[in-house]
This record gives C-alpha cells, structure tokens and sequence, in this order.
C-alpha cells in the first residue's frame, strides 16, 4: 500500500524531473511512512511512498523485470499474488521477490494489457516500458485507489493525491467553474473531472497509455450485465454467493502485518467477521464508531453485541461535536476534493484509532451496493413505471409541483406535514422525462439543491459556466448510458455503483484511512462477487432487504444480527448543526470574505443562511456543501503558496 506519483514528458525532449517527484512523493509520506523509492529516466520519473504490508523486509519499488527494462510504482495489494507467482515461475519468470507487486510487470510481459483479467485487487500503477517508450497508468476494476492526471506545458504528471500535484508551484490552483452545479447537486462528482481545473481522476477499469507522445484511455473493465434469459435459482445464488464470500475475505487475510475489521452494527461487517471468525488464528480486533449524541443510527450498541458473540478483541471510538469538527478539518485536507459526506469525518476519526493497534483492517462496504440495501434500488423503478403509466398526464402537475420546490426548506421545519416534502419530488419525477427523472432522483433535487434555489443563488458567471458546460447532465447521461439495462432493478444497482460508489464511498475510505497510515481492505468487490451480484436476478435480489447476502450467511451469523432492519450510517449532523457546531459554521460561511461569497449572489447567500440558522427552513445538506467548499476553496485554491499541512487543524 503506497502513494504513487511521476512525471512524463510527452515531448520526449529528456524534461521529467527527478526533483519535483521527490517533493510530491514527500507530501504523501502519510500513505507510506516506512519508505520511498524513484526511478529516474530522461522521459519518465516515477515516485512512491511505501506503507508495508507483505514481504515486509523486500518488494522495495521501483520494481523492475529481469533486465530492467520495465520499471513498476505501484498502490495497492494482488490478494492472488500467490498464485500469480507460481503460475510465472512455471512460464520460466525469475522473480526477486517475495511480495505482489512484482507479478504485474510479469503479466505485462506475457500479456500487455491484457493482464488486468489476471487480477484480483485494488491498485493503481504506473509501469514503464522502456523498448516500446510506454507509460502505462492503471486503477483497478473498481476504484479503489486513485490516480489523478493533469497535462501542462507538454508533460503528463500523475499522483495518487491531488495534493503531490499541487507540489509544483507553476501547477494552476482554480476552481473548475464549469463543474461547480455538478458538486452541490450530489455532494461530490461524477465522471472524471475534478473541482480542480485541469486535474482529473482516471475512471475505474481504466488504464491511461502513453506513447509517442499521446496518451490514450483504455477500458478494461465495467460492472456487467445480466444476459437475457439468463436464470438461476434462488437456492443456487445463495450457496454460491457464500461460496464467493468465504473465499473472498480467505483471501483478503493474505498479510505480513497485524489486521482487524471496521465493524458496524449491520449485516455487511458483521458478515465478514463471521468468515474471518472461521479463519482466525487468536482473537480478532475489531473497530467501531458512535457518538454520544442521541441518534438513530448509532452503531454502537449493535456492534458490540456482535463483537460479544464473536468474542473479538473490540475498541469503541466515541465521537462528540467537537471531536467531528476537528475530523471534519483534516478531511477537507486530506480528502482533496469537496465531498459532502459527513461519514467520511467518522471514518477519519476511526481511522486514527485503529492504525495505533493494526495495520491493515477490512471493512464491509459493498454489501448495500451489490445486494440491493439502498431505498433507490427499489424507488427507482417504481418510479420508472409512474412515469411510464401516467407521465405525459402528470406534466401539468410536473410544472405546478417545480413551482413549489422554494417553499419545500420551509415545509421540512414543520412537522405537523411530515414527510410531505419527501414525497412531493418523487411526484415531480414521475412528470419528467426519463434521463431527467433519473438524474433529480439519484441527486435528491428538490430535496437539497432545486432549480429554485439555484435561480436565486447562483452568480452569472457561475450561472453561464454551467450553462455552457452542461456537465451534470452531460455526465450522468452517459453514466445512464453505460448502467442501462433492460430490468429497471438491475439499472438501479448499476447506477449506484458507477455513481455514489466510485464517486463518493470508495474515495473517501482511501483517502482518511490512508490519512492514518491505514491500509482498508473491500473484500466484496472482488471481482468474482461483482460479477455474481450482477447476475442475480432481480425478482431474488429484491425479495426483501440484502436478501442474498442474509440467507447466505444464516449458518454463521446470530438472528439478531442477520434480522436487524437496515440502518443509514451517518452523524447527527443535523442536531450539532442547530446547535453546538452552528457558531463556527455561521463564522466560516458568513464572513464577508469568504470564498463563495463571488460565486453566488450575496445576498440571496446570506438570506439562505440565515433562514436556515434562525430555524425558518431546514437547509442542513445545502450548508454542509457550502460549508465544505469554503473550506476546500481556503485549504487548496486560495492560498498563495501550498503547505502540505491543513489550514483549519
């Protein structure tokens, strides 16, 4: 587990720096604190940071071939490497050492870019090939690690954190104005643009390959789709997706270092630790987060229960307002770019307290994902077949219901209507056309952000960027494009993913565990388990909440644990942000000299904010977007000069 960073020199002029690689890599020395390693030619420098964790005393990068011809930086772990290296030494291989990350420059060898097939892991590597004068850039099938790109000046630099890229001083520090609608509208982005300008991620599946001078995108993977007429039964996806289960988390315990377990109070976690209960040599360390504020979805109390039953070793992280605050500070940091999640802060602040006892720790996300545990799975079909049965009637009521979406902030702070401005939005939806409804009911609009509120906050020339742009919508239609499929559940499930998942929930656990020196392992989205739950059928998947996943591991789990309803896991944000936590939000967003302040029209802002903070509306989602991006656009886009240090800790 590392950062990764380098410079190409498209040119092939002889520019790469072996300088500028040194500091990058120093300002991800959080990823890899045991130690470093660069590889200098004149096109191509590359960096690393290592944090290890198999062949602990070798696998030091660069990794070469046997002639050292192919040169190898690499993020991640090969949970199959064992395998892989008996498989190469039978094709006659040398390899020199005991670890993971050598295998992929062997696959290249005999495969090229076909050895992603080969592979179950998260990773991002940078590979060069100094016969063919190639750069190959890869992350795996999912998206587990990042990589972001940025071109200038005839080079290509590339670094597992916006951060390392922010290193060269001449790299610009703008926000991506054309992009801005698309990360109030859902919290973070989709595609592959950033709120940085000129700085992109490379998509999941992908590989980036750069040769004589230009670079080229290759697609190696993407969440399938069920063929037509394809069937099992019920009894066979149920053995066979524990099957998958019991040898993915086998495999995911692969580890020279000490490892635990993120558990929560769900079916997900409390899943894995049942498979690794069966495996485990001593007590197993267990990790979990709550608050000590009332909340529904505190975990704490189930979590235990299920630490109890399986005897683990358990440690609780108990987080107060202020504690979050300061998570919420080094997330910003640490996070790179603005996502509006307020989990992230917990998992940060779980983070620091796990990496003090372990190294490597698993986690259960993945199980809502691919067994059908978010509200969406099933409200968007329904909503789908509304809009099939009586769309072009509702269009009148579609209009009258737009007209109310200013008014819905307010109704939220009156209880006496309940959940009315919940389900107004989904009438609405039901009177738009199809990739339109899709893309308001995936984002919430009208529940967070809505026309309404973007007519009267929106500066002109943040209004015109996005106009012109028309990113958002752009994006999320070929994002439809890619997740359509011809059962509307399986189109729900694939959304989700190419979305919210690689978006939002697989970014933000790289970034705040690796914050902490903490290697997390997602034994669900092994490739074989991705596949599987791609092809349940949709009339087993749905039968009840994470059906699969629950029946599958009956024989391990206790009934309480496998019984208890599905719990969102989020903070009681909207109870610190009334209350203890309301001065200091209200001191960041209504400074007059605030960042945002030249996005939006100022006075429409301050009267947003402080019907909000008077209790006239509800508004928490719409302040915690503007209150990240303050803090990004202050850590990262106006200071005169970077620090590798955050501003507001």
């Amino acid at each position: 587990m590392c950062g990764i960073c380098g410079v190409m020199d498209l040119s092939q002029a002889g520019r790469a720096d072996p300088a500028l690689v040194r500091r990058m890599a120093d300002v991800m020395r959080h990823r890899g604190p045991d130690g470093d390693g660069f590889f200098d030619a004149p096109e191509v420098a590359l960096g690393m940071r290592r944090l290890s964790i198999i062949d602990v005393k070798g696998s030091d990068q660069p990794l070469f071939n046997e002639d050292r011809r192919i040169a190898l930086v690499f993020n991640g772990e090969i949970y199959n490497y064992r395998e892989l290296r008996e498989q190469l030494k039978r094709r006659n291989h040398i390899l020199q050492t005991e670890g993971d990350g050598e295998t992929i420059i062997h696959l290249y060898e005999d495969y090229g870019l076909n050895l992603f097939a080969h592979l179950r892991g998260m990773y991002a590597f940078a590979l060069w090939d100094a016969d063919a004068r190639r750069l190959v850039l890869a992350v795996d099938h999912i998206g587990m690690k990042p990589l972001y790109l940025h071109e200038r000046d005839g080079c290509l630099f590339f670094a597992s954190e916006v951060k390392a890229l922010l290193a060269d001083a001449r790299t610009p520090r703008a926000l991506a104005l054309e992009v801005l609608d698309t990360y109030l509208s859902f919290g973070f982005m989709i595609g592959e643009e950033t709120l940085f300008a000129g700085i992109r991620r490379l998509p999941p599946g992908h590989a980036y390959v750069v040769e004589g001078g230009r670079g080229r995108l290759h697609p190696f993977w993407q969440f399938p789709a069920r063929q037509p007429g394809e069937r099992k039964s019920r009894a066979l996806v149920i053995q066979e997706c524990r099957d998958l289960l019991a040898d993915a988390v086998h495999i995911h315990l692969r580890s020279d270092v000490p490892l635990g377990l993120f558990l929560s109070g769900g079916v997900d976690s409390a899943a894995v630790l049942a498979l690794m209960a069966r495996e485990a040599d001593g007590r197993i360390k267990t990790f979990t987060v709550g608050y000590d504020a009332r909340t529904a979805d505190n975990e704490l109390l189930q979590a235990r229960r299920v630490a109890e039953h399986f005897k683990t070793e358990h440690h609780e992280r108990v987080i107060t307002a202020d504690d979050w605050w300061r998570g919420f500070l080094k997330v910003i940091y640490h996070h790179d770019e603005p996502c509006a999640n307020p989990s992230a802060v917990s998992l940060l602040l779980l983070a620091e307290d796990t990496a003090r006892a372990v190294k490597v720790v698993l986690t259960g996300l993945g199980g809502d994902e691919l067994f059908g545990g978010y509200p969406s799975h099933a409200a968007l079909p329904a909503m789908l077949r509304r809009g099939a049965t009586w769309g072009k009637l509702a269009a009148p009521l579609g209009d009258a219901l737009g007209a109310l979406e200013d008014s819905y902030p307010r109704m939220k702070r009156l209880r006496v209507i309940g959940a009315l401005p919940t389900y107004l939005p989904r009438l609405r939806q039901a009177a738009l056309p199809r990739e339109q409804a899709i893309l308001r009911m995936m984002s919430f609009d009208g529940l967070v952000f809505s026309d309404s509120l973007r007519d009267r906050l929106y500066g002109p020339e943040l209004r015109a960027a996005w106009q012109q742009a028309q990113h958002k919508e752009r994006t999320y239609r070929a994002i439809i494009d890619r997740s359509w499929r011809e059962d509307a559940y399986d189109t729900a499930q694939a959304l989700v993913i190419n979305t919210w998942l690689t978006g939002n929930a697989l970014l933000h656990t790289d970034k705040v565990t690796m914050a902490a020196s903490l290697e997390a392992r997602i034994p669900l989205f092994d490739p074989a388990l991705l596949k599987f739950a791609a092809h349940v059928p949709s009339d087993v998947r749905m039968q009840s909440n994470k059906v699969v996943l629950r029946e599958a591991m009956r024989p391990y789990l206790p009934d309480f644990a496998l019984e208890r309803p599905k719990q969102p896991f989020s903070t009681p944000i909207l109870q610190w942000f009334d209350g203890e936590l309301s001065p200091r939000i209200r001191e960041v967003l209504l400074d007059p000299n605030a960042y945002i302040t030249d996005l939006f029209k100022r006075a429409e802002l301050e009267t947003t904010l402080r019907d909000h903070f008077w209790k006239r509306t509800s508004q928490v989602e719409v302040v915690f977007r503007l209150l990240t991006l303050e803090l990004w656009a202050q850590t990262f886009i106006k200071p005169p000069a970077f620090t590798p240090e955050p501003l507001h800790a």
